[in-house]
């Protein structure tokens, strides 16, 4: 009995302990709860419109007269690994013509003057006009729950639509009048089903991007009336170092950590070469990304279109986040 009365005793003191309480700031407290609560709750308002915006903006289906998918039957090039967990099978006829293609026809790239591709004409088309047919493009992609904003960084340098069930980005040349220069389609099934922005950042991806850069590198040497570059796999150590350094010290340069230069790095490789010139990227969804954002940075351009190189390598890393870092090193031998 004695016990469970001292048990009734500390209980109600616990819930009825006489404590003083300054009201003044009891009410302060009382005002920056309820400001907090109020802020909190305009954010998530603020996050439902958000998506529930680019939730229209993408289910905004536009229907096109042709979409002028390429139906090849021929044998590929090569299979190289994407981002989307699928193999695009390489086709081209000497650097001419180029295309990427999924076996199931669920995604593809294309590039090539004259060729017409969702009512647009490689070459030909402008961003102002295809801006003028098919209207606003998408600026952000929901997937679950999660909002993709695209980068706005971009300016002129691609458009983003949703045709006829595909994601469709025209990526436009800023170097010749803003007309397209490429395109890539990839059903919204299979957009979706992507990891985030970037893939899983795999071995095999890794090996796919470095090889395809060199393909799409040599795609455009050729259309500008160039030699193809010699793919040079003995750099892609050295490649894939300066691509990791960048990760590992947080920058992004052509300075290594260690103060070293490209040209500094090629010789340490054992390249005692004739020139040497070396071109970064980093951020961008694929090498497709990535070498369209090249194509349209002067500097970067005039490397890859330079006819005194003849020579070519290409490292990859990813970082924690799976987004790519790509080192791409030319040179000619003496």
């Amino acid at each position: 009995m004695k016990k469970l009365l001292l048990g009734v005793i500390l209980i109600a003191g616990r819930v009825y302990g006489y404590k003083h309480i300054d009201h003044t700031q009891l009410a302060e407290k009382i005002v920056t709860a309820e400001k907090e609560i109020q802020k909190e709750t305009l954010q998530k308002i603020e996050n439902l419109q958000v998506k529930e915006e680019a939730s229209k903006e993408q289910g905004k289906e536009i229907k096109v007269d042709h979409l002028g998918i390429p139906n090849i039957k021929s044998s590929p090039k090569m299979t190289v690994a994407s981002e989307y967990n699928k193999e695009w099978d390489v086709y081209e006829n000497h650097f001419k013509n180029f295309t990427l293609s999924f076996s199931d026809k669920s995604g593809g790239y294309v590039t090539g003057y004259g060729r017409t591709i969702f009512g647009a004409t490689i070459g030909k088309t402008t961003y102002n006009q295809l801006k003028q047919k098919l209207g606003t493009p998408i600026s952000q992609i929901l997937k679950g729950n999660v909002i993709y904003q695209l980068s706005s960084s971009n300016g002129k340098e691609q458009l983003l639509y949703n045709l006829d069930g595909y994601y469709v980005t025209f990526f436009i040349d800023n170097h010749n009048q803003n007309k397209l220069r490429a395109v890539q389609y990839i059903k919204k099934d299979v957009e979706m089903q992507k990891n985030g922005y970037y893939g899983q950042g795999t071995n095999k991806l890794r090996n796919g991007y470095e090889n395809l850069m060199v393909e799409l590198i040599n795609e455009s040497r050729v259309e500008f009336g160039l030699k193809p570059l010699t793919y040079d796999r003995g750099l892609t150590k050295e490649t894939r170092e300066h691509s990791q350094d960048m990760i590992d010290h947080h920058y992004f340069s052509h300075v290594g950590s260690d103060g070293s230069q490209p040209q500094d790095r090629m010789k340490a490789a054992g390249y005692n070469d004739h020139l040497y010139a070396e071109n970064i990227a980093s951020g961008q969804f694929s090498s497709i990304y990535a070498h369209e954002a090249l194509m349209n940075s002067l500097g970067h351009r005039e490397n890859i279109l330079n006819p005194d190189l003849t020579h070519v390598g290409v490292g990859v890393a990813f970082d924690s986040n799976n987004v790519p870092y790509y080192t791409i090193n030319f040179y000619t031998p003496f």
